[in-house]
Parts: structure tokens; sequence; C-alpha cells
């Protein structure tokens, strides 16, 4: 027995088959074939759209938790803080930034105001404070670096007069060449520091660079 099955509707299966209106001719074996072919495909159909409206589901409910979760609240558990020790902690990390980038007083000063405080904090690790941290720590470190330098050049080499001494013979030893001896003379030609206190007053300066007394002690300045 043959039928004529006629397709009324075009459609596309989720295989991506096309199939289209027309007019064809087969066995009542083959039918069935196509029929139960179809159910089958129907029911992967239905499945999948079981499927597809499980995950909106989920996606609807993870939607409704964003919106309202406490973003600022969850962070705040995470580094131990309140709101209120967070607040606290933002009004010395703006002192203390502001005392760097400025370099306001000493690097001492705003280690005790607040940075050591600031650093010790794992507060410091919240987004709105991390790379400021970052940029701090470098700016003070960077300030102590250049005030230990400024301290060492400024501490000057003494030498104490003995009896004998004059400019040029301790240039020579302090320089290599005793013509530098005018360094030494303009060093201290102003004021020099005695190592007895009971010489008299006009020997507490050089006033002429032929004379000098042992007892003094003479700054001895870098070399240029």
């Amino acid at each position: 027995m043959k039928l004529v099955l006629i397709i009324l509707t075009s459609f596309i299966t989720l295989e991506g088959t096309l199939y289209s209106q027309d007019e064809i001719e087969i066995t009542q074996k083959q039918w069935e074939m196509q029929r139960d072919s179809f159910a089958v495909k129907a029911i992967i159909m239905l499945a999948k759209i079981d499927t597809i409206n499980i995950e909106i589901d989920s996606l609807k409910k993870y939607l409704e938790y964003s919106e309202n979760l406490d973003c600022e609240a969850e962070l705040y558990k995470i580094v131990g803080a309140t709101k209120e020790q967070v607040y606290d902690y933002r009004n010395k990390f703006e002192v203390t930034e502001k005392k760097i980038n400025d370099k306001t007083g000493t690097p001492g000063d705003a280690h005790s105001l607040y940075f050591n405080e600031v650093s010790s904090s794992k507060i410091r690790c919240l987004p709105e404070f991390s790379d400021r941290f970052l940029s701090m720590k470098k700016n003070i470190e960077s300030w102590e670096s250049k005030q230990i330098i400024v301290i060492v050049t400024q501490i000057e080499k003494t030498y104490t007069v003995v009896e004998g001494d004059y400019l040029r013979k301790i240039a020579e030893e302090k320089y290599g060449d005793p013509d530098l001896w005018t360094l030494i003379w303009e060093a201290n030609k102003e004021s020099i520091y005695n190592a007895d206190e009971f010489l008299k007053p006009y020997k507490k300066k050089i006033l002429n660079p032929d004379i000098i007394y042992p007892g003094q002690i003479l700054n001895i300045p870098s070399k240029p």
C-alpha cells in the first residue's frame, strides 16, 4: 500500500534539516518510520526546552541575588573590617598619603602618622586603597632614600690639630695635594670647634690661614 504524504508547513528541525511543502509518495512502513522519527525529534526538542527553562530560572535567581547583594559589605567581611573601621582607616590613609606626596615633615613623621598603621591593616587590600597604597609605599621609600643621601653628604670629616700642623700639611695628608689647603680654610675661617673649651675666644676661628692651634677641630670637606 502506498500513501501520499503532503507536508503543509515548512519548518527546520533542531538538527538544521529544512523541510518544505512537498508531495511525497511513500509506503505505509516508510510513513510509520517517518512518524516515529518526528516523534523522537519532538521528544528531544521538548527535553532541550526543559533544559533551557531550567537555565533561565537559574539565571533569574542569580540576577535577583546580584541585584540585592551588598558588594561593599562582602568585601569588608573578607578583610575582617566593619564600615566604621574602614571609615577611620580612610581618614588616616588620606592624611598619610598627603603627608608623603607633599613631603611634609620627615619620613619618620609619616611612619608615625599613620603609614605604619596603614601598612599593617588588611583594609589596604580593598580596591579603593590597593593601588594607592603601592604608590604611597614607593613614594615614601624614595623619600627616605633621598633623606639618607642628604644626611650622608652633610656629614663632613673632621681633623683635630696637633702640634706642628699647618693647612698645607693637612691638605697634603687629606687630599694628596698641599695646594688644596684653601678648601680647609674656606670651610673653617668663620667658625670651628675647639676640643679645649678654655682656649681664648679668638682661637675659635681661623683668623690667619698660616696660624692654627692644637685642639682645634677642623671640618675637612670632600675633595672636588
